[in-house]
C-alpha cells in the first residue's frame, strides 16, 4: 500500500508536468469550442467518411479500394457519428490528447534530463504552434502526437528497467495504433526493424535491441489485419496506402516556378499558373479505377524524375525547408507563420545537430534506446523528405529530437560546465 508521504511526494515531483498537462488540455479545449464549427474543414470530411463507412461494414467500396489514411482515427470517430451530436466532442477530443502528450513528454524527458528540461518539452511540444494550429479540427495531429509520445514514454520503459513484457507490450500497441493513424510509420517500423538486425553486431547493446526487435515484431503484428485487407482489395502485398503516386507526382514536378510543393485536385484543374501542365492530366487521371489512377501518377513521376533530375534535387532541398518551416510554396504567398516555426523549430534543430555531434563522439555514453529513437526519428524525416511535406509532419518527431538533445545536454554540456 502507498503512503499518504509517498502519494505526496510524487505529486510534489511531478507538479511541473501536471501544471503543464492541464493547461495544454484548456487551452486546447477552449480553441476546439471558440473555433467550433459543423462546417467540414481541410480533410476532416474524409476521416468522418471513412468512420461513417466502417460504421457501416466497410472500410473503403469494393469497386473503389481508395485506402488515403489507415483506421486509427476513423475508428476513434465512430462514437462520435450518432444521430444529434455535434463534433464539438469530437473536436473537444483533442484536448485530451494534446495534454496526454504533454504529460508523456514531461514523464520521459524527466527519466533522462532535469525537471527543467522536462518542463520545457512538455510545454513546447504541449503548444507547438502547429499543433495549436490544428487541434481544434478533426485532423490526425493530436492523435499522432500522442501514440509517438506515448510510444517513446513506454519504449524507454522497455529498454532500460527489467525486462517486461508489460511494457514491450504497451510500446508495440502504441506504435501499432501511430502506424493505424499515420501509414508512413509502416515503413518505419520496418526500416527500424532492418536496423536494430543490423546494430547486433554490436555485443554490448544486444540484450536492449532484443526487446526492440520484439517492440517492432509487436507493432507490424497489430498491422497485419490492415495489411490483409489492403492485399485482399489491392492485390498489392505491404500497400500501406493508395496515395504515394500522387505525392511523388508533384514531388518530381519540373515545371517553371514549382518546387514540390504539393496541390489539390481543384487547385491542379484551376490554378491559372498549374492549368496548363497538370490540367489535362489530372481530368483524364481522375476518371481511372484507384489503382489504375495511382500507376499513371508514379508513371508520370518517374517520367518527370529522368527528364529532369536535378529539379527533383532542387524540390527535394525545398522540401527540408518545407518541413521544418513551411515554406518556399510554389504560386503561392508565404505565410507569416514561418517566422514563428523558424523562432522555435530553428533552434531545436540546431541544438539537434551540435549536440548529435557531440553524442556520437562520445556514443557509449548514451543508452541504446535514445539511439534506436534517433534512428527511428531519421528514418522517418528521410522518408518524409521524399514526398511533398508540411510543418505538421515534422512535429510529430520533435518529442524524440526533444528528447536527444536534453540528454546529450544534461549528461555531457551541463555536467562539463559543473565540473568547470
Amino acid at each position: 500500500m502507498i503512503s499518504s508521504d509517498s502519494r505526496t511526494d510524487a505529486l510534489r515531483r511531478h507538479q511541473g508536468g501536471i501544471f503543464a498537462a492541464l493547461t495544454v488540455l484548456l487551452i486546447h479545449a477552449a480553441l476546439a469550442f471558440f473555433r467550433h464549427s459543423e462546417t467540414l474543414i481541410w480533410d476532416e470530411g474524409r476521416y468522418l467518411q471513412y468512420a461513417k463507412n466502417l460504421v457501416e461494414g466497410f472500410y473503403v467500396p469494393a469497386d473503389n479500394p481508395d485506402f488515403v489514411n489507415g483506421p486509427g482515427y476513423p475508428i476513434v470517430l465512430m462514437p462520435f457519428l450518432s444521430d444529434g451530436t455535434s463534433l464539438l466532442m469530437a473536436r473537444l477530443l483533442n484536448a485530451l490528447f494534446m495534454a496526454g502528450t504533454a504529460w508523456f513528454v514531461w514523464l520521459t524527458l524527466l527519466r533522462y534530463a532535469t525537471p527543467r528540461w522536462a518542463a520545457a518539452g512538455a510545454w513546447i511540444i504541449g503548444l507547438h504552434p502547429s499543433l495549436v494550429w490544428m487541434s481544434f479540427a478533426i485532423m490526425t495531429e493530436p492523435l499522432s502526437m500522442f501514440c509517438l509520445t506515448g510510444f517513446m514514454w513506454a519504449f524507454t520503459h522497455a529498454l532500460r528497467g527489467q525486462w517486461s513484457w508489460g511494457w514491450i507490450t504497451a510500446a508495440a500497441a502504441f506504435l501499432g495504433w501511430l502506424t493505424f493513424t499515420r501509414v508512413i510509420f509502416g515503413h518505419v517500423m520496418m526500416a527500424s526493424f532492418a536496423m536494430c538486425l543490423a546494430f547486433l553486431v554490436i555485443r554490448d547493446w544486444r540484450p536492449q535491441l532484443k526487446r526492440a526487435l520484439l517492440v517492432l515484431a509487436g507493432g507490424l503484428l497489430l498491422c497485419v489485419p490492415w495489411l490483409a485487407h489492403t492485399w485482399q482489395k489491392t492485390g498489392q502485398i505491404l500497400c500501406w496506402s493508395t496515395n504515394s503516386g500522387e505525392l511523388l507526382y508533384w514531388m518530381c514536378s519540373h515545371r517553371e516556378g514549382e518546387n514540390g510543393h504539393w496541390f489539390n485536385y481543384e487547385d491542379a484543374m484551376t490554378h491559372p499558373a498549374l492549368a496548363p501542365h497538370h490540367g489535362d492530366f489530372f481530368e483524364e487521371t481522375l476518371k481511372l479505377p484507384v489503382l489504375e489512377r495511382e500507376a499513371a501518377f508514379k508513371s508520370a513521376a518517374m517520367a518527370s524524375l529522368k527528364a529532369n533530375p536535378k529539379q527533383f534535387a532542387y524540390n527535394w532541398a525545398c522540401n527540408l525547408s518545407r518541413l521544418a518551416f513551411g515554406f518556399p510554396r510554389s504560386h503561392l504567398p508565404e505565410e507569416l507563420r514561418s517566422v514563428v516555426l523558424i523562432a522555435i523549430n530553428g533552434p531545436v534543430i540546431a541544438a539537434a545537430s551540435l549536440l548529435g555531434l557531440l553524442g556520437l563522439w562520445r556514443w557509449r555514453s548514451l543508452p541504446v534506446e535514445l539511439w534506436l529513437l534517433m534512428g527511428f526519428a531519421a528514418i522517418y524525416l528521410g522518408g518524409s523528405s521524399l514526398a511533398p511535406a508540411l510543418p505538421r509532419y515534422f512535429v510529430i518527431v520533435l518529442p524524440i529530437l526533444l528528447l536527444g538533445v536534453a540528454a546529450v545536454w544534461t549528461r555531457h554540456v551541463r555536467i562539463g560546465l559543473v565540473e568547470k
